[in-house]
């Protein structure tokens, strides 16, 4: 080969990877901006969990379990009876367990078959929650919540004075932290025992999910418009007010700031102390719960249609609107950076972040863990 062969050839390779890092450059994804949505029959309150191969598991009121693949397309979808509000956990085996209005909670298979069904004797709105020893915990609307193992028997019951829609949290020595109509946190030992009750205000139910803090401080809001944090003995640490209902479920920063949205319309930022950081106002009713990227920053959605990314500051860095409200949905986030949410449009939206996966804190979403095991 010529010297002038060789001088055009490195030159053409040169060329090449100018032209692949400039397509790479100008066509990355703008964090923001979606990357599909997967349409369902009916709104999406339900929140998501990601399998160990990916797959997106989410309940929809058009009373199907979904199992969409990471590129959007449906693998699978599951008939129930009953609206899919419930949001789903999975074992490490791949199991999925989630609850429904027709008052059953469903064992699902990895390919969408039935396991096993287990009959309450209320609607399941509750999300299940999965100790470590397979012991699957949920809520119902007869006013009990639900140890059940992991073949489908009952384990144990125990009658709290109200609905339970509240999702239940297992702490690390095996507690079973949930709220109830009846205005109560309860403590449940893992026998089925009580361990001890926390009152919050009169006739007020207590419908948000606790997220558990590494001194083991359980935090939680309620209906009387009131944030609290309740020491591991059941005894009030600290409580802040706001404007409304507090039905969203708190998450822990890698600094050990507590973020939580309330029907208010903000979304708070407590240090552990108790004091007010800051807050956002999105301009609507906040129940969704919000999420914490690896890089800090925040996701939440409102029912002004919005999908948030705030930063640990609290100002905006993007927002993404849908066609309609973000209720009780709440973010999950992929390893690839994927937000995964849906929405009152009946969409099921894979957003484009800057995150790679969750952040590595106590409580960095709804129910814990990308799985939704709900366990510390």
């Amino acid at each position: 080969m010529n010297k002038w062969l060789q001088k055009t050839k490195r030159v053409e390779g040169w060329c090449c990877v100018f032209l692949l890092l400039f397509s790479t450059i100008a066509f990355a994804a703008k964090p923001g901006t979606i990357k599909w949505k997967f349409k369902t029959g009916d709104e999406i309150w339900s929140s998501p969990a990601i399998g160990p191969d990916g797959t997106i598991y989410v309940g929809s009121s058009d009373d199907y379990l979904y199992a969409i693949n990471p590129d959007g397309s449906l693998k699978w979808k599951f008939k129930t009876d009953g609206d899919v509000d419930s949001s789903p956990a999975i074992t490490s085996n791949g199991t999925i367990y989630v609850g429904c209005r027709d008052k059953y909670l469903y064992a699902i298979n990895p390919d969408g078959s039935l396991k096993w069904k287990f009959k309450t004797d209320g609607d399941v709105a509750s999300s299940p929650a999965i100790a470590k020893d397979g012991t699957i915990y949920v809520g119902s609307r007869d006013g009990y919540v639900y140890a059940i193992n992991s073949d489908g028997s009952l384990k144990w019951k125990y009658n709290t004075g109200g609905y339970v829609d509240s999702s239940p949290a297992i702490g690390p020595d095996g507690t079973i932290y949930v709220g109830s109509s009846d205005d109560y946190l309860y403590a449940i030992n893992p026998d089925g025992s009580l361990k001890w009750k926390f009152k919050t205000g009169d006739w007020e139910e207590v419908e948000s999910s606790p997220a558990i803090g590494p001194d083991g401080t359980i935090y939680v809001g309620s209906s009387d418009d009131y944030f609290y944090a309740i020491n591991p003995n059941g005894t009030l640490k600290w409580n802040f007010k706001t404007g409304e209902d507090v039905d969203s479920s708190p998450v822990i920063g890698p600094d050990g700031t507590i973020y939580v949205g309330s029907m208010d319309d903000y979304i708070y930022a407590f240090s552990p102390d108790g004091k007010l950081k800051w807050k956002f106002n999105t301009g609507d009713d906040i129940d969704s719960s919000p999420a914490i990227g690896a890089d800090g920053t925040i996701y939440i959605g409102s029912c002004d249609n919005y999908l948030y990314a705030l930063s640990p500051q609290g100002k905006v860095i993007w927002k993404m609107k849908t066609k309609s409200w973000i209720t009780n949905s709440s973010p999950a986030i992929a390893k690839d950076g994927t937000i995964y949410i849906g929405s009152g449009d009946g969409y099921f939206y894979a957003i484009y972040s800057t995150s790679k996966g969750l952040a590595n804190t106590p409580w960095p979403k709804f129910l814990h863990d990308n799985q939704n095991t709900g366990r510390y």
